[in-house]
């Protein structure tokens, strides 16, 4: 993580897009049960998240 071309945002959205896709991906092949009632806060939470990490990297340290 301390290559300075990648951007900490994106690698957050990343992993999040597969572990979204892995989840949807086992609901439908019954494995596992979710609901969206479940998975949309934590949605939200995780873009939250990406989005104040992508804030923070872009700033230089003082």
């Amino acid at each position: 993580m301390s290559d300075p071309g990648l951007n900490r945002s994106a690698l957050v959205a990343g992993v999040f897009f597969i572990a979204a896709g892995a989840v949807f991906l086992l609901e439908r092949l019954g494995v596992w049960d979710v609901s969206l009632r479940v998975l949309g806060p934590v949605l939200l939470i995780t873009l939250g998240i990406a989005i104040i990490l992508g804030g923070r990297a872009s700033q230089p340290p003082p």
